[in-house]
C-alpha cells in the first residue's frame, strides 16, 4: 500500500445519519471526503424515526421539509393498560420517514463537497502504519489517510479491524411494521399529537406506536438476551392484537433490526486510523433505544478528530476516544445501569412514574439535553425511597445501589 496512492483524505463507510454528518463536516472543513454505501438512496430505513429536540439543536439546517409530525406529549402505560399522559405546550419531538430524513443528510453533504458512491457494497478494510485500505465488493480499491466507519450493528469496518464487542448482551432486537393512516383507522385523535410508550408486555423492553403524517410506526423493542429462546415477532403479534385500532390485514412492511446497545463507559470506539460512530460503536441509549442522536453527535466528534489529526499530525484515535467518553459515555452509563433496573422492576418504574409527574417532565428534560441521566436517575432513586417508605426489600436496595 505504500507505493500507492492516497485517493481521499476521509472514507466513510455508510451513509446514515452518523456517517452522512460525519462526512458533511469532513469536507466542510476541506477534508477530501468519499462516502461509500452499500444501498442506493432514498431507501426504506426500519426505524421509528422519532428526533429528540437535542437531536434537532445539533443540526444548523432546516428540517422542516422532512418533518412528518410534531410530537407534542407522551402516553405511557403498563400492558396498555393504566395508562397517564404528559403534554407540553411546545414540541418535545419530531417524526421523520428515515429514507427522507437520510436523504437530506446525504444532500447536505454533497452541498459541502463530499463525493458519495451508491450500492457499493464494502467487503475488507485494512489499516496499515501509513493508512487505509478498503475493498469493494466488485474488487475495487480505495486507499485514504483516515477511516471512519459508520455501517451499522453489523459493521463490517469494526470486524475488519478487531473492534466489534465481545458482549453476549451487546445487542437487542427491534421489529417494526407500518400502517396506513386512513379513515379505516379509528386512531383516537387527542393522540396523532403524542407518542406511545407501553411497558410491561415485552421482556427488557417495550412497545411504541408512532404517529405520522401518514401512517402509524408500530414496533416492539427489548435486549433479548436468549433470542433462541424467545420469539420477538410473537411479541409483536400480540402487541398487534391488543391494539384496538389496528384492523387485521392492516399490517404492511414489518421488517427487523437489530440494537446495538452501550455497553461498557469505556467501549473502544477507535484505533489508529479508524473510528467507529453511531450504531457501529454501539451508542445506543440502552432504556429508550434512542440512535439518532448519538449517531449524528458522534459523527461530529469524528470529523472534529479527524480534522484536528490534520492539524496537529496525530492519529485520530486517542481525541476521539475521549471525546466520545466525555460528551457520551459519560451520560449514557447512567442509562444503562437505570435500565438494567427498569427492566428487572418494570411495575415499579411504572408506578413511580406514574405516581409522581415531575419525573416525566425531567425526563423530557433528558431527551432535550437540558438534563444529565445521572440527575434523572437521582431523582426517581429518591421518588421510590419515598413512595415504599424506605421499605425496600434487599433485592431492590442492591439494584438501586448498581443503577
Amino acid at each position: 500500500m505504500e507505493s500507492m496512492r492516497w485517493d481521499y483524505d476521509v472514507i466513510v463507510v455508510g451513509a446514515g445519519p452518523g456517517g452522512a454528518t460525519a462526512a458533511r463536516v469532513c469536507a466542510r472543513f476541506g477534508l477530501k471526503t468519499l462516502v461509500i454505501e452499500k444501498e442506493k438512496f432514498p431507501r426504506y430505513k426500519a426505524c421509528g424515526g422519532c428526533l429528540s429536540l437535542k437531536t434537532v439543536h445539533l443540526l444548523d439546517f432546516d428540517l422542516r421539509p422532512v418533518i412528518e409530525n410534531t410530537i407534542l406529549g407522551a402516553k405511557f402505560s403498563y400492558c396498555l393498560k393504566d395508562s397517564f399522559f404528559i403534554e407540553s405546550k411546545e414540541p418535545i419531538a419530531y417524526m421523520v420517514m428515515r429514507d427522507r430524513f437520510d436523504q437530506i443528510l446525504k444532500e447536505k453533504a454533497l452541498e459541502e463537497g463530499a463525493r458519495i458512491l451508491e450500492g457499493e457494497k464494502v467487503v475488507q478494510v485494512q489499516e496499515t502504519e501509513k493508512g487505509v485500505e478498503v475493498e469493494l465488493a466488485n474488487g475495487e480499491r480505495f486507499y485514504s489517510h483516515y477511516l471512519i466507519g459508520a455501517d451499522g450493528a453489523e459493521s463490517i469496518v469494526a470486524r475488519s479491524v478487531s473492534l466489534s464487542p465481545h458482549v453476549n448482551d451487546g445487542n437487542g432486537i427491534a421489529i417494526q411494521s407500518e400502517i396506513p393512516l386512513d379513515a379505516s383507522i379509528p386512531f383516537p385523535e387527542k393522540e396523532l399529537t403524542f407518542v406511545h410508550l407501553d411497558f410491561g408486555q415485552i421482556p427488557n423492553g417495550y412497545g411504541w406506536v408512532f404517529p405520522k403524517k401518514e401512517r402509524l410506526s408500530i414496533g416492539i423493542g427489548g435486549m433479548f438476551r436468549e433470542t433462541k429462546k424467545m420469539n420477538p415477532w410473537k411479541y409483536l403479534n400480540d402487541f398487534f392484537k391488543n391494539l384496538a385500532y389496528v384492523p387485521e390485514g392492516k399490517v404492511e412492511r414489518m421488517k427487523g433490526h437489530l440494537l446495538p446497545s452501550f455497553y461498557d463507559e469505556r467501549q473502544k470506539v477507535s484505533q489508529g486510523r479508524v473510528l467507529l460512530v453511531g450504531d457501529a460503536a454501539h451508542l445506543m441509549d440502552p432504556l429508550q433505544g434512542e440512535g439518532i442522536y448519538y449517531a449524528i453527535r458522534s459523527g461530529m466528534l469524528a470529523a472534529e478528530a479527524m480534522i484536528k489529526s490534520r492539524e496537529k499530525g496525530i492519529l485520530p484515535f486517542h481525541p476521539y476516544q475521549q471525546a466520545v467518553e466525555f460528551h457520551i459515555s459519560a451520560n449514557l452509563k447512567w442509562a444503562l445501569s437505570f435500565s438494567r433496573f427498569v427492566f428487572r422492576f418494570t411495575r415499579l418504574a411504572y408506578r413511580t412514574l406514574k405516581s409522581y409527574p415531575e419525573l416525566s417532565n425531567l425526563y423530557l428534560q433528558v431527551l432535550e439535553g437540558r438534563e444529565t441521566y445521572q440527575g434523572f436517575v437521582a431523582s426517581v432513586k429518591e421518588r421510590i425511597k419515598d413512595m415504599m417508605k424506605g421499605r425496600l426489600s434487599d433485592r431492590i436496595r442492591k439494584a438501586m445501589a448498581r443503577a
